[in-house]
């Protein structure tokens, strides 16, 4: 009987041990299996994401960061421009999943917008700018420079394929769709020359106008990733 009695004990020491040495284990690294990271690109650039279950199966939170730059040369309103273009932001979303342990989910969030562009004006091949019509000498105009803002806060709504943080495959292919208000694009135009000419000052003002104008239709920017992401 006492050995019935210690062995029982031991055996139960053994097993409150083991418990403990999980339930400790599992204290020390709460984020186990409900953490994951991802890197992809989309219409925002390359970036990644780090993505964490708030309700597992049902409720994420991501947070991210993205960037592409490009230089190109366009016309607008008869004067040449190189411009660099800049895309990317640091989305801030959650996602939710309707059917549990299915990869569909709907976004909405807030993206901290980075989308921007600068020009610098170039003279044509007789070394003269037209600017809203009327032709200007490069020493009239100077330096004729533009950049283009918008707001920095964008609200986002999108859908998307893919759950990181649920399933038995530490690795999950992810794809997203939706779009991003960023606002009417405000286009700022000056020329260094136009403190000094009147008309030229006021030439610049209409092809600000002008190519504000055009540009209205950027106000909401499509948000489409692809994305590979492991969870730890």
């Amino acid at each position: 009987m006492r050995f019935t009695f210690n062995f029982a004990a031991r055996a139960a020491a053994i097993l409150i041990a083991s418990g403990l040495g999980l339930s400790t284990a599992q204290a020390a690294n709460p984020f186990h299996d409900r953490v994951a990271v991802g890197l992809g690109l989309g219409t925002e650039g390359i970036g990644g994401t780090v993505t964490a279950a708030v309700i597992p199966g049902r409720l994420n939170v991501n947070l991210g960061v993205s960037r592409f730059d490009h230089n190109f040369n366009f016309t607008a309103d008869n004067a040449n421009f190189n411009s660099k273009l800049t895309l990317g932001g640091e989305p801030i979303t959650l996602s939710y999943y309707p059917f549990h342990g299915y990869g569909f989910n709907v976004q909405a969030g807030i993206i901290i917008n980075q989308n921007s562009a600068n020009v610098t004006g170039q003279p044509n091949a007789g070394g003269t700018y037209t600017i809203n019509g009327a032709t200007y000498t490069a020493a009239q105009v100077g330096t004729l420079s533009g950049k283009t803002n918008f707001n920095t806060v964008a609200p986002y709504i999108g859908v998307g394929w893919g759950n990181p943080v649920f399933g038995s495959s530490r690795w999950t292919f992810m794809a997203n769709a939706g779009a991003m208000y960023e606002g009417n694009p405000n286009v700022t135009l000056s020329a260094t020359g136009a403190a000094a000419n009147p008309q030229l000052a006021s030439d610049v003002r209409a092809a600000q106008n002008s190519v504000n104008s055009k540009l209205n239709f950027l106000n909401w920017w499509p948000v489409v990733s692809v994305e590979l992401a492991y969870r730890f």
